[in-house]
């Protein structure tokens, strides 16, 4: 007897491509995820250029490139870490994650093991959950990438991040102590969530070895630098696609008004340099 498609199947083959193996997401879990080929996670802020990585990266067809799917995990991602906050057992938080990320994304899980791709994950709402991920993934690689910190909060700015009633704001961490946070105006708390977030990554980067993990500078993005990297990421990639993927701009905001960093006031810089210096510092950039 003839098996029929369902729907879902129909939806996922015509998405990835047409299935080499079979496979339930049981079976997948039940070895450790190890029948997958290594996912790569980029960890970031966001407003760093994931969106241009996401469209070099999806030249390749061997690849399964991630970064505005659904769900995004933005709401989750905060959660994760409020929890972290609020010292909850280390097991039982990562148990907490691996579940949420494998609901969230086994569709993706199943069938990059079906189609034989690769998982590039460059949402970066997967930020807080990269210790959890790098012990269910025991062979995945990350990639900090990161951007001048004036640049990023200009905008956050122009996106009218933390202004009230910004449906948004449910994405963005917060400082626990509200008294303070409270007292902070918008430059301070992008500022903070810049920090917080490239600080977070950074310690995380700390207890892992070189060949998982790697720091990526957007704001030195030339043909030596990616090439370095897609040399981490162990992927191929030609010259010529590279030269042209540089030559476009993605993702470019085109919405708010605000002064560049540069431009801005010695008290506004002020307030940057305060929360972020030691971190940007360690970034190489100096303020």
């Amino acid at each position: 007897m003839m098996k029929l498609f369902s729907i879902d199947d129909l939806y996922w083959s015509f998405k990835f491509g047409k299935s080499k193996h079979k496979a339930t997401i049981y079976d997948i879990r039940k070895n450790n995820f190890s029948s997958l080929k290594p996912p790569i996670f980029f960890l970031s802020t966001g407003r760093t250029g994931t969106k241009w990585f996401t469209e070099l990266l999806s030249n390749k067809k061997d690849l399964m490139v991630l970064h505005s799917e659904r769900p995004d995990f933005g709401i989750q991602n905060k959660y994760i870490y409020d929890l972290y906050n609020k010292g909850i057992d280390k097991e039982l938080l990562y148990s907490i994650i691996d579940e949420i990320f494998v609901v969230g994304r086994e569709q993706y899980i199943r069938y990059s093991y079906k189609v034989n791709k690769q998982i590039i994950e460059t949402n970066n709402h997967v930020t807080f959950m990269a210790y959890a991920l790098s012990e269910m993934f025991p062979n995945s690689k990350f990639v900090h990438l990161y951007r001048h910190p004036g640049e990023f909060v200009r905008s956050g700015l122009r996106r009218n991040w933390y202004a009230e009633d910004n449906a948004l704001n449910q994405k963005l961490i917060s400082l626990n102590d509200h008294l303070q946070w409270n007292d902070f105006s918008r430059i301070e708390k992008i500022s903070w969530l810049w920090n917080e977030t490239n600080a977070f990554i950074n310690k995380f980067g700390e207890t892992l070895s070189s060949d998982r993990f790697h720091a990526f500078n957007f704001n030195n993005l030339n043909q030596e630098n990616v090439k370095e990297l897609l040399n981490f990421m162990d992927i191929e990639i030609s010259d010529n696609l590279l030269k042209k993927q540089l030559s476009i701009k993605s993702n470019v905001q085109k919405t708010g008004d605000y002064l560049k960093y540069e431009e801005w006031d010695k008290l506004d810089k002020e307030k940057l340099i305060n929360i972020c210096a030691e971190i940007a510092e360690k970034l190489g950039y100096k303020l």
